[in-house]
């Protein structure tokens, strides 16, 4: 998943900040293979350090072999400050006109590597930014770096625009709910990815009134690709739902299935067996709890203490860690077990299901992903100031920093281990 295109609230305002509206609604369907990316977007690595690039302008995924050495075992946890000043330094851009679009982890060198949008409208341009241990930033040559491309075949019409939902809600005024609606559908052709046994499984909408789409695409690429339509029930909205994609998933042993664990915006979590996922079929994913509102961001299986989770991030509000056994077994909610004539999320039963827990957290961490087996890596909103930091962050016993809060501890003779 996106600050701009993927998975935040505020994605309209970028979306026009970036130009990435105009320029989808003008870029009808080519014969000729571009030689790299418009828009950078989605990002997930393979376990062989292939980068995955996905292009809603051109509605393609881009294939990138990164070749790097093992990171020492010695390198300190990442924490780069102000990484929005010094990217745009880097890229002789105003902070203003940057957009951050996605972020993954080198599996070898566990470098961070983040797409941007660099510009606004017709002067913007495609960004990957690699983030060394050390700190250190560069750029990969788009154009120059070989690569390899799949082009989706049925991507959303490039003038099908979102329905206008000015007068459902008292704010904001109704000219920026009409700017939402003309953002293009095509923004969403890609909404994440993740490499899984082999194959790229990307979400995101197709052309078809059943839009909700699931691909699997076997890489290397031969331009075959296998596709899904994917229903829920979404318990909060209390219908079955085919428009809206996936926004963040992962993958899980769950029932003794290969399972793919998918978060939806408002934000329902579901289960969908991979073996479900046959080419051209229609498929009805178990929803089995609600988080509670909000847009999830990223989803990432770490290890905790031993145990299988999902850390799982949002835009509405702090990330949860979601135990893999609560998995296990869990009830599906459907029509006639689901809570209802509540205002959304409002019912006392919410956060609804084995969605685990809400973890401390400050400021608002935009992506995720895995740094190594101890640490996980934010790009983080700063509380205070805005500006944005790229940090590791310990898996357990939380993933925060203790230099952000204060507390009891902070005070003399107030630590960990003084007398209660």
């Amino acid at each position: 998943m996106t600050l701009s295109v993927k998975r935040f609230p505020r994605r309209r305002a970028a979306l026009a900040a970036l130009g990435l509206a105009a320029a989808c609604a003008a870029a009808p369907a080519r014969a000729d293979e571009p030689a790299s990316p418009r828009y950078a977007g989605a990002l997930t690595f393979s376990p062989q350090g292939v980068l995955f690039v996905g292009d809603n302008v051109d509605s393609a995924v881009y294939a990138y072999p990164i070749a790097a050495p093992a990171a020492s075992a010695a390198a300190a946890p990442l924490d780069v400050e102000d990484i929005d000043s010094r990217l745009a330094q880097l890229l002789q851009v105003p902070v203003r006109e940057l957009s951050f679009n996605g972020m993954a982890v080198h599996p070898e060198s566990h470098d961070v590597y983040l797409s941007l949008t660099a510009g606004r409208g017709a002067q913007g341009r495609a960004v990957i930014v690699r983030v060394a241990r050390d700190g250190r930033l560069g750029t990969l040559d788009l154009k120059a770096a070989p690569h390899t491309r799949y082009r989706i075949p049925d991507p959303p019409a490039a003038d099908a625009q979102f329905r206008d939902r000015s007068g459902d809600w008292p704010v904001p005024p109704a000219e920026l709910y009409h700017r939402k609606a003309r953002t293009p559908m095509r923004t969403m052709t890609i909404v994440d990815m993740k490499s899984h046994g082999g194959e790229l499984y990307i979400s995101g909408i197709s052309n078809e009134e059943f839009a909700s789409t699931l691909r699997r695409v076997k890489y290397p690429f031969d331009g075959q690709a296998s596709e899904t339509r994917v229903r829920i029930y979404h318990v909060a909205h209390e219908r079955y739902e085919t428009r809206a994609p996936i926004r963040a998933m992962a993958f899980a042993r769950v029932d003794g299935q290969d399972t793919l664990v998918a978060g939806y915006t408002c934000s329902p979590l579901v289960l969908i067996p991979v073996a479900e996922l046959v080419n051209g079929a229609k498929v009805t994913g178990r929803t089995i709890g609600d988080m509670g509102n909000g847009q999830p961001l990223s989803m990432v299986p770490v290890s905790y203490y031993g145990q299988a989770m999902i850390y799982v991030t949002n835009a509405a509000h702090a990330p949860r860690m979601i135990p893999v056994a609560g998995l296990q077994k869990a009830v599906a909610y459907l029509p006639d077990n689901s809570p209802k004539n509540y205002p959304s999320d409002m019912s006392p039963e919410y956060p609804l299901g084995p969605v685990g827990k809400g973890v401390m957290f400050v400021g608002s961490s935009l992506f995720a992903d895995r740094l190594d087996d101890k640490f996980l890596v934010s790009l983080t909103r700063d509380a205070a100031s805005g500006a944005l930091r790229l940090e590791a962050l310990p898996v357990a016993p939380l993933p925060m920093r203790l230099d952000t809060i204060w507390s009891e501890f902070d005070f003399p003779g107030g630590g960990p281990q003084a007398s209660k």
